[in-house]
């Protein structure tokens, strides 16, 4: 129930001996989770690991509240994240250019975790979770140079973050996610490649559910990647602006999916101008513009 509405962000519950939540959507959602979490029985000394993919603000956002809530936990987070979550402002001011004053207040604010309470993961680092479950994570870069994806060992199944793209289920149809300011096209296909060496059997998407059939996922993403650098430098070397860039991408999804563009969530157009603004960005550093 992120942003009020179902079936936007996801949170991810692992449990073996101890439990781990991967993800946590924004701040103005982190009591909907606590709501799940409780009716399905996890107490206040419930949770071990609070395990944010990444610290953008459907991520990572609503950490800081359930770190209070769950008193006993870690949170964990790549080294480049650390400071993100410590200290939201810069964070927050960021995202706010971006999405602008109303979007943020739906978001919701991040509460400032105690560094006492951090604790960096690092690439191939395990959790065990016990009852032989253990989670690798896998730094996955592209999307943010902090990003971390977590293998389940032995399951056939990995937590992905937004390495992989956004599938929504009342508007099916593959967009990359490919924001500011970090993103690097290179890297993306590159970690996309690495998830696909770990053979996974189904993906959990943050954006949004248990995906089976996780290599042809994979390969969709890589071929959704390279179709917009193809598309978006040609606009830019025909010298179509930045605003009909993203109108025209905006267009080519609903039609993907056969809808009419009042029919696409306002979610998923502000995502596809957002994602645009940051293959734009990352083109003309490329290009050194």
């Amino acid at each position: 129930m992120a942003l009020g509405k179902p079936g936007v962000v996801a949170a991810y519950l692992v449990s073996g001996k101890e439990r781990a939540l991967i993800d946590m959507g924004y701040r103005s959602s982190a009591q909907t989770v606590i709501n799940d979490l409780e009716h399905n029985g996890i107490r206040t000394d419930g949770i071990d690991y609070l395990l944010p993919t990444h610290v953008h603000l459907d991520h990572s956002g609503g950490c800081g509240t359930l770190a209070d809530k769950y008193v006993n936990a870690s949170i964990r987070v790549h080294p480049k994240g650390l400071s993100h979550l410590a200290d939201p402002t810069r964070l927050w001011e960021g995202a706010g250019e971006l999405f602008g004053p109303r979007l943020m207040e739906q978001f919701g604010k991040p509460q400032p975790i105690n560094r006492n309470r951090l604790r960096e993961v690092n690439d191939n680092e395990e959790i065990s979770l016990g009852r032989g479950l253990t989670l690798r994570a896998l730094w996955t870069p592209g999307h943010a140079s902090h990003h971390l994806s977590y293998e389940l060992e032995g399951t056939g199944t990995i937590a992905t973050g937004d390495a992989v793209g956004i599938i929504y289920p009342n508007f099916p149809v593959l967009v990359p996610t490919t924001p500011p300011t970090s993103f690097n096209l290179r890297l993306a296909v590159t970690s996309l490649e690495r998830i696909k060496e770990t053979r996974p059997a189904r993906i959990l998407a943050p954006h949004y559910g248990v995906m089976d059939d996780a290599t042809n996922l994979i390969a969709d993403n890589i071929r959704s990647l390279n179709d917009w650098d193809v598309k978006i430098r040609s606009m830019l070397k025909d010298g179509v602006l930045q605003e009909q860039i993203v109108r025209v991408l905006t267009d080519e999804t609903a039609r993907r999916v056969a809808q009419s563009l009042g029919m696409m969530p306002d979610y998923l157009s502000v995502s596809i101008k957002v994602s645009v603004l940051g293959f734009i960005r990352y083109l003309k550093i490329v290009n050194g513009a």
